[in-house]
């Protein structure tokens, strides 16, 4: 789908633009003013974004061609958080907020950069749906055979008839008035195909007056399912 050696090149280049900016924004090449900081977490957030992207673009062309081999690990639920920091902070510029509801005695049993990337594409949907001074939720729970990762927005919701669609991967194009609602790309395809490769499953369900809730499950492996 798109040229892996292309991908890799343009991860250097952002690589190096999150590194020095994060060593200006931390005070570790000297003091900046407040004008300077506002343009450097600019640059921040931006590069972090796009390299977001590129690392969905390179998961999306190993699953596509179904040569992915998990890397799986067993990490706590409440590492994310941390790994979310710069988009609380863009969500913070936007006058929003994410609340976080996640159970710190749970372990996580998956891909971790994988399972960033798609907590990561939901809360940028949610946040694209959330009005300003209003929050986006995440919680993470035990679930019947490992966890449950939810996903909430404040918004409009999604009409109830295009909720079974919104994973299909000509829905977006084939239906232009859904291109403000979520993430560009590589989006709710990139996500469902990245569960179900780590036996998953995804959905959403609309809210009556509350907008829509994503989620997704993750078996942990250290336990026998549940008959």
């Amino acid at each position: 789908m798109f040229d892996d050696v292309i991908l890799h090149e343009l991860k250097n280049p952002l690589s190096g633009i999150t590194t020095a900016s994060g060593l200006f924004l931390d005070g570790l090449l000297g003091e900046v003013s407040a004008e300077q900081r506002k343009y450097l977490e600019n640059i921040d957030l931006g590069a972090r974004r796009l390299a977001a992207i590129l690392a969905e673009l390179t998961f999306l062309n190993t699953l596509e061609k179904q040569n992915y081999r998990p890397a799986k690990t067993v990490f706590p639920a409440a590492g994310l958080s941390r790994d979310l920091d710069w988009l609380k902070r863009s969500a913070v510029r936007e006058n929003k907020t994410i609340t976080e509801a996640i159970d710190p005695e749970l372990s996580l049993s998956g891909d971790r950069a994988l399972i960033l990337l798609i907590v990561t594409d939901l809360l940028l949907n949610a946040l694209k749906q959330t009005p300003p001074g209003v929050a986006a939720g995440l919680k993470i729970a035990p679930d019947r055979d490992g966890a449950l990762i939810e996903v909430s927005d404040s918004g409009e919701g999604v009409p109830q008839d295009y909720l079974p669609k919104l994973f299909d991967h000509d829905f977006l194009a084939a239906n232009p008035q859904f291109k403000g609602m979520t993430n560009p790309s590589p989006g709710l395809y990139f996500c469902k195909l990245a569960v179900e490769a780590q036996g998953g499953r995804i959905g959403v369900e609309r809210r009556a007056g509350q907008g829509s809730r994503f989620y997704f499950t993750l078996p942990d492996d250290r336990i026998a399912p549940k008959r």
